[in-house]
């Protein structure tokens, strides 16, 4: 670590209650509440057995609260406190201010882009659970439930379609959606209805090279809008997108445009930077929207792109320790007109790397700290948007006996990519292949300490 460089202080957490079984976690929650008496359903078996691991944590566009996806197929509302960063002598004690129960495995979310907490109006959030429709969730309501669904149908199997991806379009009127070789966009006025506009990512589906090579195939596991440049006109920004089959596509005039460009980063990983990776699961870009970074599954870094010529590597950062198929999100900030990278790892750790895209080749973090227990995964990484904290999530599948990894979002998608309109062998072949490189034998990490938290660091 730089010598000039200190590691953030904690200023809040969940502290212990999601570090057991989804069951206990229950039981601690209940009881962490003034009003004892709330009936606790029964849990099943296999509650009793997985962990209460955190997969997501997202910062809420007003800076003032967050959402965290869990184990338990539970959203998460958080309200940060008021005085999150004034001196105290020990970190604060954060609760869920509302719990939302998705009926299944929620894939992604994402904020309202105009979330203002002081206006319950506008506290809205977007989520996709499996097999069910795109759903718009009130957060802040005391028993938050669906207030809008968006059908997303295979034409052919008459089959919910869930995304792996949703984006809010900057006006707030529209969102994206990604699923198996398709974009959709979606009038968020229009509850109950299907997409407005479909962008196939391939020509024809039915082909049996899925479109002859031409576009990008795969499930769109990821969706980024370029930030307006200051001498370009709005809404003229352009749309990146990735896949699971490590493809990644830029779409002009904010995906309503042509295709500007798509390609494969599987011999940029895998022979030019030798950080490996098993799918792209988050693209992100910098603030000037000159960069592109590119960030995958199983990898031990994240690919640089200069979009100025399209497909160029500028460089890479290594050193992600991320080699699993879980998903780890990765965070980027702009600080005095330089891009800086922060991204968790399975090792407990949170690195940083600063200047991001000022030289070539390989860059080593500036800076690192033990956020999580050693050895837990931190899988959720969220920056505030003043720049002054950062929101970490842990945790990782932990079972009492040996279950294949079925709820894994790899897993999850990967059925979905066989089950939509598809005549081809090779995705669920490569499916099948990973899966059985997901499956856990959790009696590997007994010795390890449960750490399933959320915590708030001061990077002041």
């Amino acid at each position: 670590m730089d010598a000039g460089l200190y590691p953030p202080q904690l200023v809040a957490t969940t502290s212990s209650t999601y570090s057991c079984s989804i069951e206990e976690s229950r039981q601690r929650e209940i009881e962490a509440r003034e009003d004892s008496t709330v009936f606790s359903p029964l849990g099943t078996a296999q509650d009793s057995r997985e962990s209460n691991y955190f997969k997501s944590i997202q910062w809420s566009p007003d800076g003032t609260s967050l959402i965290a996806a869990s184990a338990d197929n539970k959203l998460r509302f958080y309200v940060a406190p008021p005085d999150l960063l004034s001196p105290s002598s020990s970190p604060h004690i954060l609760t869920p201010y509302t719990t939302y129960a998705a009926p299944e495995p929620t894939y992604t979310q994402s904020f309202y882009p105009h979330f203002d907490l002081q206006n319950s109006s506008s506290t809205l959030l977007l989520s996709s659970p499996r097999d069910h429709p795109i759903q718009l969730i009130n957060v802040l309501s005391p028993e938050p439930s669906p207030l809008s669904t968006y059908s997303l149908v295979c034409r052919t199997t008459e089959a919910y379609l869930t995304p792996s991806s949703l984006l809010w379009h900057p006006s707030g009127h529209e969102f994206y959606a990604g699923t198996d070789c398709l974009i959709s966009i979606f009038d968020v006025s229009r509850s109950g209805e299907g997409p407005t506009t479909r962008l196939p990512t391939i020509p024809s589906k039915r082909h049996k090279m899925k479109g002859g090579g031409v576009g990008m195939r795969g499930i769109v596991s990821c969706l980024s809008l370029q930030p307006d440049a200051l001498d370009s006109l709005v809404g003229n920004g352009m749309l990146a997108a990735g896949t699971w089959t490590r493809w990644v596509s830029l779409y002009d005039a904010e995906g309503l445009g042509g295709t500007v460009a798509n390609w494969s980063i599987a011999s940029a990983a895998d022979d030019e930077s030798q950080i490996g990776g098993a799918g792209v699961s988050q693209v992100l870009w910098s603030a000037c929207g000159r960069y592109l970074f590119v960030v995958e599954r199983k990898s031990r870094g994240v690919l640089v792109y200069d979009v100025r010529v399209t497909g160029r590597l500028v460089g890479w950062l290594e050193g992600r320790d991320a080699e699993t198929n879980q998903r780890m999100s990765v965070d980027t900030a702009s600080i005095g007109g330089k891009s800086e990278v922060w991204a968790g790892g399975t090792d407990g750790k949170v690195r940083v790397w600063r200047d991001v895209g000022s030289t070539a080749g390989g860059a080593k973090p500036d800076m690192d700290w033990l956020a999580h227990e050693e050895g837990t995964t931190v899988g959720g990484l969220a920056l505030h948007s003043c720049g002054s904290v950062v929101a970490t999530a842990s945790g990782m599948r932990r079972e009492k006996l040996f279950v294949p990894d079925t709820e894994s979002d790899l897993e999850s998608e990967s059925e979905d990519d066989s089950s939509d309109d598809s005549d081809d062998s090779d995705v669920s072949d490569e499916a099948t292949e990973t899966l059985s490189e997901t499956s856990t034998i959790c009696s590997s990490h007994d010795e390890l300490t449960e750490d399933n938290t959320i915590k708030l660091w001061s990077i002041l």
